[in-house]
């Protein structure tokens, strides 16, 4: 038998190499994809129950009783709830009390089969970390009497910045697991694809089965098409990759081969700098959302603690959005958020902007920018201009002698705008009596 050329055995460690680091990249993409999705399934989550729970007044939730079923405040509540029950795709919305060392119980549920005022909820430590004012969601599943679900949960604050209550929003826990098992089929098929392309090649050059290679071609155009199918359904704007011919195996066939190969790989990268794009993403708005905010914050710690630059927080607060919601519907209240983060992107371009709560924006400004205080008195006229609602502002400049992080400017900026909140609804009061009069 005639031993291999040098070529050939050189070829032959090539296609190897190939091999390794197919299976290597497929093992890497399926882990960081993975987190991905679930990165992007949590803030999905956390996206409904943030609004839901910006939408409830904290003072009128937390001295609601079970008796006051009939009471307009209750009713009030009632209806935010049933809102997003009925137009969102999840499987319970409710409210939460704290009763204090890890105690939690049901308040108002629009549920069909609701839990009764007062009884225990399953405590989990996402619950316990809203309880402290921490919008969080389950990292592992839960179940009680209704099934078995992951849950997000969005602190509700009173005037005094306390927690008066939580908003819970219930995702079945088998819709949660088979979008992330969906999701890693996709990858490893993928990568598996990947490794039997190279397995084919190795195969080809050192046995050269010329009629075998040409039938696995054609069997692997099968295949390759149906994974390629899964790729376009959860990639948009992805493109199919034309097949490999099904002739006689040839130099030409395997680099088509090869290319195809890399083509696979590229959509597969594509998907998950897209999953991961949307997993910062605020759905309703375009801006940074709140697990964007977050990651930044602890970045911007980091910083401050190596040394940062000066930096500037603005914080945005739609006034009179409750009452648009009451009085003309949420696609309405919606669309006063929109055109809020519309104004923030244009008079900020080239900024940070998050939207953290339902009406509440965050805009963290860099070193470079120019008279902040100039910015926030044109988004006061453009929405004064708008005339639908108000705006509540303020903002704070790190200081390096007096700030130890980012929490301390945050609170300066966030006294600000409260206060400025509070100039607002004097003068509305002042403007209806003076009508009256």
């Amino acid at each position: 038998m005639r031993k291999p050329g040098r070529a050939a055995v050189y070829l032959i460690m090539v296609c190897v190499f190939l091999l390794i680091a197919n299976v290597t990249l497929g093992l890497v993409l399926s882990r960081q994809s993975g987190a991905a999705m679930r990165t992007l399934i949590n803030s999905r989550m956390l996206d409904v129950s943030n609004t839901a729970a910006a939408m409830l007044d904290g003072d009128m939730l937390e001295v609601l009783q079970a008796e006051d079923q009939d009471a307009p405040a209750y009713q009030s509540v009632l209806k935010t709830l049933t809102y997003f029950r009925d137009n969102i795709d999840l499987a319970y919305i409710y409210c939460i009390r704290d009763m204090g060392n890890r105690n939690f119980v049901f308040s108002i549920d629009p549920s069909d089969d609701p839990g009764e005022f007062g009884t225990p909820v399953v405590s989990t430590e996402a619950l316990y970390r809203a309880s402290l004012g921490t919008p969080a969601v389950d990292s592992e599943p839960y179940e009680d009497a209704w099934g078995r679900f992951y849950s997000a949960y969005s602190p509700v604050f009173n005037s005094d910045g306390k927690v008066a209550g939580i908003v819970a929003v219930d995702f079945s826990a088998e819709w949660y697991d088979q979008q992330l098992a969906n999701h890693l089929r996709t990858t490893l098929l993928i990568s598996l694809m990947s490794f039997v392309f190279a397995g084919i090649i190795i195969a080809l050059v050192a046995a050269r089965f010329r009629n075998r290679f040409r039938l696995m071609i054609r069997e692997m155009n099968v295949v390759s098409d149906g994974i390629e199918t899964l790729v376009l359904e959860a990639s948009p704007g992805a493109e199919r990759v034309s097949p490999a011919p099904a002739h006689s195996p040839s130099g030409d066939e395997i680099a088509e081969l090869g290319n195809r190969i890399q083509s696979l790989e590229l959509q597969l990268s594509e998907r998950i700098a897209y999953v991961r794009s949307q997993a910062y993403t605020d759905v309703l708005t375009g801006v940074g959302n709140r697990t964007a905010y977050e990651d930044r914050v602890r970045r911007i710690n980091d910083e401050i603690g190596a040394g940062a630059q000066p930096f500037a927080v603005a914080l945005f607060d739609v006034n009179g959005l409750k009452e648009i919601n009451d009085l003309r519907g949420h696609k309405q209240g919606d669309r006063a958020i929109s055109e809020m983060a519309e104004t923030l992107k244009r008079i900020f371009e080239g900024e940070e902007i998050y939207r953290i709560g339902g009406d509440e924006f965050v805009v963290i400004l860099g070193t470079a920018c120019a008279d902040p205080e100039s910015r926030l008195n044109e988004v006061r006229r453009i929405v004064s201009e708008n005339g639908t609602v108000g705006v509540a502002t303020g903002y704070a400049v790190f200081s390096p002698e007096n700030d130890m992080g980012y929490r301390d400017v945050f609170m300066r900026a966030d006294n600000a705008m409260y206060e400025d909140k509070r100039q607002y609804y004097k003068g509305l009061r002042d403007r209806r009596k003076n009508r009256r009069s």
